[in-house]
């Protein structure tokens, strides 16, 4: 959830940037990331030598969608 919740407040960012400020390791996050892109939740992009992350807005709110019915 961290993740996402950074991804959306600060826009697309490397992995760099999300592990700023974070207790979680490099590795961690890029588990965590993979984890998210199979889901559909994220996709990556290559800007130079560094990976950008973005969030897949139109998926993230079907899952909202989702979990609001269930939680009815």
């Amino acid at each position: 959830m961290r993740i996402v919740c950074r991804l959306c407040e600060g826009g697309p960012l490397s992995i760099t940037r999300l592990t700023a400020g974070s207790n979680m390791s490099r590795q961690a996050i890029t588990k965590h990331l993979s984890a998210l892109s199979d889901a559909g939740l994220v996709r990556s992009e290559r800007a130079g030598r560094e990976r950008i992350w973005k969030l897949e807005t139109k998926r993230l709110a079907e899952a909202a969608h989702s979990l609001g019915r269930i939680s009815e």
